[in-house]
């Protein structure tokens, strides 16, 4: 669902907005602290699983369209490697906190850490100057394009 509300939702709100909106959805896992329960997981769950994909496509686009044609292909490569590099970092350090602490006091870890992110970019000045979309899409060309 957020990967089809990602064109209309790019058009209304800001890159700021959009970034913004994915870093304080992580709050929601302070509804599973408070409650353990598989409805409140869920809580959590959707409002994220609809604006990760929206900030992916922001994300990816705005990388592209600055990233000169020259550099597109090494870029590219680095951010893969770097990201496949510590993917396996996340289930790891969940699974070891899960085995010394309880499922709550793990994701309040979790949350905790979303906050410090939250906050981190809401203060941020480089996300506070992030450029338009419109002037994003005068950069880009082909695929690259935002709209």
């Amino acid at each position: 669902m957020g990967s089809l509300a990602s064109p209309l939702v790019r058009r209304t709100l800001s890159i700021r907005a959009i970034l913004l909106l994915e870093l304080w959805t992580w709050l929601g896992c302070w509804v599973f602290v408070a409650r353990p329960t598989v409805f409140a997981l869920t809580a959590v769950i959707v409002p994220f699983g609809l604006a990760a994909p929206i900030t992916d496509s922001v994300v990816e686009g705005y990388r592209v369209a600055m990233t000169p044609d020259r550099l597109v292909g090494r870029v590219e490569a680095v951010r893969s490697t770097i990201s496949l590099a510590i993917a396996p970092l996340g289930p790891f350090v969940a699974g070891f906190l899960l085995d010394i602490t309880s499922a709550r006091a793990t994701v309040a870890l979790f949350a905790t850490f979303g906050l410090v992110l939250a906050l981190w970019g809401t203060l941020s000045p480089a996300i506070r100057a992030a450029p338009s979309l419109d002037e994003l899409d005068g950069l880009a060309t082909g695929p690259a394009r935002l709209t």
